[in-house]
């Protein structure tokens, strides 16, 4: 479960809503930063995956998802 201070951060990401964040929570994210070091494609299959359907494409799911690990990249430092 992402916790709401979590959330908030993920939520100031750009083309990050609600539903991005309750997809990532779906496959296990539970933090910013379980991001760093991903793949937005590998991210993104791995929702179409759990959802069982392709729920999921580019190119704004990937960009959503690619503005996400920059910011837990940059979070990390």
């Amino acid at each position: 479960m992402i916790d709401d201070a979590e959330r908030r951060k993920m939520l100031r990401v750009e083309l990050c809503g609600n539903r991005v964040v309750e997809r990532l929570e779906a496959i296990g994210v539970s933090r910013l930063c379980d991001l760093c070091g991903e793949d937005a494609e590998d991210v993104m299959e791995r929702v179409n995956l759990a959802a069982g359907a392709p729920i999921w494409r580019p190119p704004i799911a990937t960009r959503a998802l690619a503005n996400l690990i920059d910011a837990a990249e940059r979070e990390r430092g």
